[in-house]
């Protein structure tokens, strides 16, 4: 085991985290929020002890798959409980345990969450909160051997590793060139949802949150009866939307890029996930709109938007 390598990168990935922090509270210091100490604290303790372990040990290139798993298993942990620090030092979620859990499923993208009334939370916490989702639905240590060529020849173990599925794909020659293709897709796809929602007049801070919770897959919201509280058929179908089209696989995008469709449609993966999602929709449809709305459009609507959120 190369110790020195696994705790720089994990220095790395602190101090990465610690950026990641600052749209937040820059969102804080425009609505004057009361939690701006709170990321001001958050970002110099993350940065502090990322700096320390990320420059009291060398660096080695040859890092194996044993050290790829421990970096992503102690990288998630530590993004974790550095992640916490904003909930509790604003007093947002006093507890610890309770900031820790949130903040792993904002990471996870799971989507649950301890917090019973969200619309009083102050709006950079609500900002942080939906963008663990997004940091965390490409992966925070998949974002770091993307910006970071230092990782070098080790940046795939740690790929290999985070990345979901039996085989992850290499989609460039250079793991740190196909990481920068995937959030390139990742990006578009984030601003081409918070068009579509502004179109739908959702307000602009809720359209940013909101995408971050879909893009990523998790589901936070900023209102307690969550996209109900907008009561638009529009706006449902285009989260409803861009959660099925964040949960294909991104390198297929990169296959539509490059013009190679038969490869995209020939693909059992797609055709599988696309064929449950329409499947369970419709049965669902047809049951509810016998039982309750008795409205089909409504009752499939409502069925698309639950399921695909699942």
């Amino acid at each position: 085991m190369v110790y020195g390598s696994v705790i720089r990168i994990l220095g790395n990935l602190l101090l990465v985290e610690a950026a990641l922090m600052i749209p937040s509270l820059l969102v804080s210091i425009y609505y004057d929020g009361s939690d701006k100490m709170a990321f001001i604290i958050s970002i110099i303790i993350t940065s502090l002890v990322g700096l320390i372990m990320s420059k009291s040990f060398k660096f080695s290139k040859g890092i194996k798959a044993r050290e790829g798993l421990t970096i992503v298993a102690f990288g998630w942990i530590l993004a974790s409980f550095f992640g916490s620090l904003p909930f509790i030092f604003s007093g947002s979620i006093p507890s610890w345990v309770d900031a820790f859990f949130e903040t792993v499923s904002g990471f996870t993208t799971t989507g649950a969450t301890i917090i019973d009334n969200v619309e009083v939370v102050p709006k950079g916490i609500l900002f942080w909160r939906s963008f663990t989702h997004w940091i965390g639905g490409m992966g925070i240590l998949v974002f770091t051997v993307a910006i970071l060529p230092t990782l070098g020849v080790g940046g795939f173990q740690i790929f290999k590793v985070e990345s979901p599925g039996p085989q992850p794909d290499r989609i460039a020659p250079r793991i740190k060139d196909t990481a920068k293709i995937l959030y390139m897709t990742y990006f578009v796809i984030t601003i081409l949802q918070i068009v579509l929602l502004l179109v739908g007049k959702m307000p602009f801070f809720d359209t940013i949150v909101h995408t971050f919770g879909t893009v990523g897959t998790g589901g936070f919201s900023i209102n307690n009866a969550s996209v109900g509280a907008y009561n638009s058929t529009y706006i449902h179908l285009v989260i409803g939307t861009f959660m099925i089209l964040s949960g294909v696989n991104f390198s297929l995008y990169y296959s539509l890029f490059k013009g190679r469709w038969k490869e995209v449609i020939k693909n059992e993966e797609l055709r599988l996930y696309l064929g449950i999602i329409s499947m369970a929709v419709l049965l669902i449809a047809l049951n509810i709109n016998t039982t309750i709305y008795h409205r089909f459009w409504l009752a499939l609507r409502d069925a698309f938007f639950k399921w695909v959120l699942l």
